[in-house]
């Protein structure tokens, strides 16, 4: 049974922020090895800093990696370098691919998406994927979930919404963590 959880904040966030802290504290109240750790340099985040922190969260077939926004762009990232094979990824409203306007290459986030991410090896690292994004979000279009549900041979939940899940119904989320 999946019994340690790592929650990957985004672009801009902190541990503090969002559904986080409320979702670790119900998660340990159901057992769970909860961490949610604040990512380095979040107003200039760098990709190999943030795969770098969940790498030393020593994640294994155990874990259930949730990554918000950003922070599940930095999951990938770290699925594409590990050797290490994964229980289940919850990405809710993550982004995969470069926006399409011309100031995005002076973009503080522009260093995660470079290359072209791996879904093969992404495949190979983790047993389950499920792919939470919004009808409306104003960051990260729904086309990115369909995407990556369709990249990853994951599960897509789409919400009614426009809040870039900055807000979430924590029972939805424990369901897809249960499940």
């Amino acid at each position: 049974m999946l019994k340690r959880v790592l929650i990957i904040h985004g672009w801009e966030a902190s541990s503090k922020d969002n559904w986080f802290l409320e979702e670790k504290e119900r998660l340990e109240k159901l057992g769970y090895e909860v961490v949610v750790p604040d990512m380095p340099n979040t107003l200039l985040p760098k990709k190999d800093e943030w795969v770098q922190v969940i790498k030393d969260s020593n994640p294994d077939e155990n874990s259930i990696l949730i990554g918000h926004s950003l922070g599940g762009t930095a999951i990938l990232r770290y699925l594409e370098e590990t050797s290490d094979k994964i229980g289940k990824c919850i990405l809710v409203a993550t982004p995969i691919r470069k926006l399409e306007n011309n100031e995005f290459d002076s973009s503080p986030i522009y260093n995660f998406f470079e290359l072209d991410i791996d879904y093969q090896k992404i495949k190979q690292n983790c047993r389950e994927f499920v792919i939470i994004n919004q009808t409306n979000d104003p960051f990260v279009p729904l086309q990115d979930g369909r995407d990556l549900a369709k990249y990853t041979n994951g599960n897509l939940k789409v919400l009614e919404g426009n809040n870039h899940l900055c807000e979430i119904d924590l029972n939805l989320l424990e369901e897809c963590i249960l499940k």
